[in-house]
């Protein structure tokens, strides 16, 4: 039995790759000050653009249902990262998938 191939339609949202700073914590217990030197951390997050999800983030989707298109009403892996830890938005292109 042969199974046919159709192309799934691209997410209305754009795909993007977030880099932004995190925040984070020393280690746990007491730290000497004249021992303790910290170091941001750079992270790249890629997913949908979910638009005005959350004011003062930006926030992004990891998954959505195609076959929901074009009223979504469904998404999965939201994140929300607050603006003021945003580095840069990159706009990526959207691959063409062919779900089988």
């Amino acid at each position: 039995m042969s199974v046919g191939l159709t192309e799934v339609q691209h997410c209305p949202w754009s795909l993007v790759a977030i880099h932004w700073t995190d925040a984070f914590d020393s280690q746990n217990g007491w730290v000497d000050v004249n021992e303790y030197h910290p170091k941001a951390t750079h992270v790249v997050s890629v997913g949908y653009l979910y638009p005005e999800a959350l004011e003062g983030y930006v926030s992004i989707t990891g998954s959505y249902m195609p076959d929901e298109l074009p009223d979504m009403e469904t998404i999965g892996m939201v994140t929300h990262i607050p603006n003021g830890m945003i580095n840069k938005i990159v706009v990526l292109d959207q691959p063409n998938w062919v779900a089988t």
